[in-house]
């Protein structure tokens, strides 16, 4: 953040040698990930072979995309792919210290964790990681290296929109605080400052978009073939800081929508998009608050439903469709 320009902040500053997050990572991936809704871990690790997990970050000394997996030893445990989702959401300079990945073996690092929070760490062994849209905003390319040969690529931006923008005078502070005085990496202040993340991202939203042109057989794998999925352009966006339940909701299933008409395969349900979303995203999950509901093995929409008695009405009387379970 931003410090000092802030009275109020003084004590935090004093107190917080890393400052205090603008963006609480920690209380989505720890706390409701490992205890408020724990992931089945075992079942995960089941479906790694199957359809493996490869979370994308953005070395910081490296300056090129990491990508972490349980098969090459990027996470071996629940804590362990918290910490990699948590380096691959670290928006630099809101989102608290670096997330380090301790790059020795695990003989050399012994009882050390392999990945932890703090800013300045100069080791040799430690690369800084940090949100993957420095280097990769549109992880395709890690899939397409990784041996993917038909890609879908969610955006979560409208297509038409631009999405170089212009970095004001607070973003380069903050970037100067965050980058230089804090973890001493000019280089990344610069490409940040210049904004050649924002200009990698343009270039890979074009790139998606012409794909979607291609006259390549299906069947042809001589070349990757990629399918973009965003919403229409001038539909309505979240804000980046947004914390409007409501406003996060509609958004969610704005983008349900899109990725339902995209691809589903019954050519006679495409364009029921919004009225399936509503189905899996009923108008009554707005009306309880998900934090007095304390079960960790079922969601607390299905807890409201039995206690309240309500069937959504979106669902209806709809013998001939499967009636969704909603998590």
């Amino acid at each position: 953040g931003l410090g000092l320009l802030d009275p109020r902040l003084y004590r935090d500053v004093i107190t917080r040698p890393d400052g205090k997050p603008v963006l609480n990572l920690k209380y989505l991936l720890k706390t409701t990930v490992k205890d408020t809704k724990p992931l089945d871990w075992d079942k995960f690790l089941e479906q790694q072979t199957l359809q493996p997990l490869n979370v994308v970050t953005s070395g910081l000394k490296s300056q090129r995309s990491i990508v972490l997996s349980y098969e090459n030893g990027g996470f071996e445990n629940l804590n362990e792919l918290t910490d990699c989702m948590h380096a691959s959401c670290l928006l630099p300079g809101i989102a608290g210290p670096v997330m380090n990945l301790d790059m020795r073996s695990t003989s050399q690092r012994g009882k050390t964790p392999k990945l932890m929070l703090g800013n300045g760490r100069m080791e040799d062994y430690l690369e800084p990681l940090a949100d993957a849209l420095i280097y990769e905003p549109l992880p395709y390319r890690s899939a397409v290296a990784a041996g993917a040969t038909h890609v879908v690529v969610l955006r979560s931006r409208p297509d038409g929109t631009d999405v170089t923008g212009k970095g004001g005078i607070f973003e380069r502070m903050i970037f100067r605080r965050f980058l230089l005085r804090k973890n001493r990496l000019p280089h990344m202040f610069q490409r940040l400052s210049q904004q050649l993340h924002k200009k990698l991202y343009a270039e890979q939203v074009i790139e998606v978009n012409e794909a979607a042109y291609s006259k390549q057989d299906f069947k042809d794998t001589s070349n990757p073939h990629l399918l973009g999925v965003a919403l229409p352009p001038g539909s309505p966006e979240v804000v980046r800081l947004e914390t409007g339940r409501e406003a996060i909701f509609e958004g969610i299933r704005r983008g349900f929508a899109r990725a339902y008409d995209c691809l589903v395969e019954d050519p006679k349900e495409r364009g029921r998009g919004q009225i399936v979303a509503k189905e899996y995203f009923p108008d009554e999950i707005l009306d309880y608050d998900p934090l007095t509901i304390s079960e960790t093995d079922r969601s607390a929409f299905e807890v409201y439903m039995k206690k309240s008695g309500i069937t959504p009405k979106s669902w209806g009387d709809k013998e001939h469709r499967a009636r969704p379970t909603v998590r």
